[in-house]
């Protein structure tokens, strides 16, 4: 947890000696010019009072940091050493005035009262706001969002303290030195009015200036907080006004302009995703967009169940339906294909004509082979309703053969620089479309090799088929099916 104390590093405290000895200089010889009293002190009695007050304020700066050093609930570490060095400076002027005062009893109330003055209006007012941004400077503490979210720091806060300041603190300087003046009968009492007059009146449009400056400074950058948040929420439809010719106005153009860049990767990620499977589209924008990384083809070895399913003799159904009844029915057939493939964890890998591939492994799951049976099993329950939706429709029947086979495959991008396909090749996707075949010739819509049934055998009845010798296989391949 990072305290007060942790602001404090050696240059830090160099800065804040600094700012000490700016204002014992200045309340020297500002108090030496604007009063008769204090300017008849010898020089040396002067500058041992002030550096007196300089060793107090030094030690209950420091004590006061010690004794609030953790963090204040709602208030960042910055803002809060930043009252703490207010607090200093104002109990510093209350000791200088009372130490004047004891010492020099004589001395009329307005004496007494410029020194509290100097330490208010120059130390509490402008010099704080000087540690203030020297706090900031210093301060590398690490980002956090959950401060962003409080609003702990507010830009237009300190830009309306900054100019409240630097505008008020200089003109009540100026309207008490005329106050002065007319007291001494230095100034006539029509101008010191006047001067009152152009003097308030200035503090109070510099003040209501910084005002509506702060509100509307705070509304745009609220504004722009939200949008960035939507933004990180995965939000691009909402687009800011911009309606400042100036910073703000370009960076709410620059979200506007980034949303819709990252709306439109969205766009081209749900339409790459309909023509190829939605993880290998994000993998490819991740790798080759996201990473700038140059376009490379080929793969790796890979260990995956390959599923292939094949409609029942589509070719008559081609000839004896209408084009477009037939790819309608195609349509829902693939429709609940790719549901029960995905329920699975499973991949689309591509459709070739009446038949879909599919891969599994590449997605997070602890037995693949389990899940390429169990999505088998439920593209035959899907199949089996399906039907009697068509049946309803007075449409054909449809059935189909399901093959499995698991081993390594080489899996990554095939083609050209200009048209590109992920696939995967290697044996096993050839057994596995050897298996599929054999469904029609030993009537069982599920088949798969001797390497899916010793993955899945403890978890799902099976039992064995036949060894058959698949083509192009020189050995025979024992198949399994579900009991």
């Amino acid at each position: 947890m990072n305290t007060v104390l942790q602001l404090l590093t050696l240059k830090v405290r160099l800065y804040l000696l600094f700012s000490s000895f700016v204002a014992l200089f200045f309340i020297e010889t500002y108090c030496s010019s604007v009063c008769s009293f204090i300017d008849g002190l010898e020089k040396y009695e002067l500058v041992l009072n002030l550096s007196a007050v300089l060793i107090f304020h030094l030690l209950t700066r420091e004590i006061l940091y010690r004794l609030f050093s953790k963090p204040w609930k709602k208030v960042s570490l910055v803002r809060q050493a930043y009252y703490l060095s207010i607090l200093s400076w104002a109990i510093a002027g209350v000791a200088a005035s009372l130490l004047h005062y004891f010492r020099y009893p004589y001395f009329p109330a307005g004496s007494h009262l410029k020194l509290l003055s100097s330490y208010w209006i120059l130390g509490a007012g402008v010099l704080a706001q000087l540690e203030y941004v020297i706090f900031e400077y210093y301060y590398k503490a690490p980002f956090s969002a959950t401060t962003t979210l409080q609003f702990k720091e507010r830009l237009s806060r300190r830009i309306l303290e900054s100019l409240i300041i630097f505008t008020v603190a200089p003109t009540i300087t100026m309207l008490l030195t005329v106050m002065r003046y007319n007291y001494e009968g230095i100034l006539d009492r029509h101008v010191t009015s006047e001067l009152l007059y152009i003097g308030l009146l200035s503090i109070a449009a510099a003040v209501s200036v910084a005002y509506f400056m702060g509100r509307m400074l705070r509304k745009d950058t609220e504004d722009i907080v939200v949008a960035i948040k939507a933004v990180e929420r995965g939000e691009f439809q909402n687009t800011l006004k911009v309606e400042r010719p100036d910073e703000l106005g370009e960076i709410s153009q620059g979200i506007n302009t980034m949303s819709q860049g990252l709306l439109l990767r969205e766009q081209i990620k749900e339409a790459f995703g309909r023509f190829v499977n939605p993880k290998v589209a994000e993998s490819f924008i991740h790798q080759f967009v996201q990473e700038d990384a140059p376009m490379k083809m080929g793969g790796s070895k890979q260990h995956t169940v390959i599923l292939m399913a094949d409609l029942r003799n589509f070719t008559a159904l081609t000839e004896a339906m209408e084009p477009d009844q037939l790819i309608q029915m195609l349509n829902a057939y693939f429709s609940v294909m790719v549901e029960a493939i995905q329920s699975e964890s499973g991949m689309v890998d591509k459709f070739m004509g009446d038949a879909v591939m599919a891969l599994f492994g590449f997605a997070e799951c602890e037995n693949p082979e389990l899940s390429a049976v169990r999505c088998a099993q439920k593209m035959r329950l899907a199949l089996h309703k399906l039907n009697e939706t068509f049946q309803a429709q007075q449409l054909p029947q449809l059935d189909n053969g399901i093959g499995i086979e698991s081993g390594e495959v080489i899996a990554g991008y095939l083609g050209s620089e200009t048209r590109l396909e992920f696939t995967v090749i290697g044996s096993s996707v050839n057994i596995a479309s050897r298996i599929e075949a054999q469904t029609k010739i030993v009537h069982e819509p599920i088949l798969f090799s001797e390497n899916v049934a010793r993955k899945v055998e403890r978890e799902i009845k099976i039992k064995r088929v036949d060894a058959l010798q698949l083509k192009g296989i020189q050995e025979k391949v024992t198949l399994y099916t579900i009991v």
